[in-house]
């Protein structure tokens, strides 16, 4: 089965948006855990 060239670029680019998402929701729940942490001290 040919899977066309187009039909690649448009899954490599939602697998990139969804990594680059799970990756920036890891920060922002890392910053506010010291948030939090910070607040309590």
């Amino acid at each position: 089965m040919q899977i066309s060239f187009f039909t690649k670029v448009v899954l490599f680019l939602a697998l990139y948006c969804i990594s680059d998402l799970s990756i920036k929701k890891n920060i922002l729940k890392k910053v506010m855990i010291r948030a939090n942490r910070a607040k309590k001290v």
